[in-house]
């Protein structure tokens, strides 16, 4: 395939990006809140409650927990806080506040995308958990926008990401396709939007890193819960059982996280239910 670009930095490939997503104002605050012992619930609900669209799908949210316990219908932003807990609101904000601000073209299958999306980000969750180092929120997070190079080269490159696709129909990977029409893939690219934004060092070493982890020093943990992630997400779509799963489970990256590869059995089933929740909750 010959590269349309021919990008010699990722400068240059930012340049050609006739307009670069911004990211909204409360979506930063939210990124840049999980490092501040100091913030406030109020003061995060009165931002949240500000833009009407992600309000909705916040008490949609929190609603559709309520429900399954017989609760009182949730009305307020206030109350949603309290019945979804802070950091899982922030969370599910970030992402809400990301859908909006990119638009594919029509023929990116957005909904697969976010479907795999959620499962990858609720596995690094559920993995997170088991460990002693990591927050399970902030993993839960750092998975959602691992994949945001992707929806920029979707979003802002559309031409050069239909013959990308094409170059997979065609039985090339996607890193390599990207790599060779773009001179980098959806990592590195997610990474340099991520930096270009202001997130955290933490975000920022997460997406970048997130394809080969242990190749980098210092290694950002969260890289390589995102990688295993990942990999039992692609495992569970392709109809692996859960056996041969953790058979066949990255050691090297287990043990960094002191992982036992087990913690997995019988979550699967639960955690792809979760992960279909919110793609229906928040995509709609």
């Amino acid at each position: 395939m010959e590269s349309a670009l021919a990008m010699s930095s990722m400068d240059h490939l930012f340049d050609h990006i006739k307009q670069l997503p911004t990211i909204p104002k409360l979506l930063h605050e939210l990124v840049k809140s999980f490092n501040d012992e100091n913030s406030r619930i109020d003061e995060m609900a009165a931002k949240i409650a500000m833009d009407q669209v992600i309000s909705v799908k916040v008490l949609r949210i929190a609603n559709s927990a309520a429900l399954r316990r017989g609760d009182n219908n949730i009305t307020s932003i206030e109350q949603a806080v309290l019945r979804l807990g802070i950091d899982r609101l922030r969370s599910l904000v970030i992402v809400c506040g990301i859908i909006k601000t990119f638009n594919p073209s029509p023929s990116f299958d957005k909904n697969k995308f976010w479907s795999d999306t959620f499962l990858v980000a609720t596995i690094a969750k559920a993995l997170a958990q088991e460990t002693q180092t990591l927050d399970p929120e902030t993993a839960f997070t750092a998975a959602l926008i691992h994949n945001i190079g992707e929806l920029l080269i979707q979003s802002s490159l559309p031409k050069e990401a239909e013959l990308i696709n094409l170059a997979i129909q065609n039985g090339a990977s996607r890193v390599d396709a990207q790599r060779e029409m773009l001179g980098f893939d959806y990592a590195q690219i997610g990474a340099e939007l991520a930096r270009r934004w202001n997130l955290s060092n933490s975000f920022v070493d997460a997406i970048d890193q997130q394809l080969d982890p242990l190749s980098y020093q210092p290694v950002s943990q969260e890289a390589v819960l995102i990688r295993l992630a990942v990999f039992i997400s692609f495992a569970w779509n392709a109809g692996v059982p859960t056996q041969a799963i953790i058979t066949r489970f990255p050691q090297q990256l287990a043990d960094q996280l002191g992982l036992d590869p087990a913690v997995i059995d019988g979550q699967l089933d639960a955690l792809h239910e979760e992960g279909n929740a919110l793609t229906t909750l928040l995509t709609d």
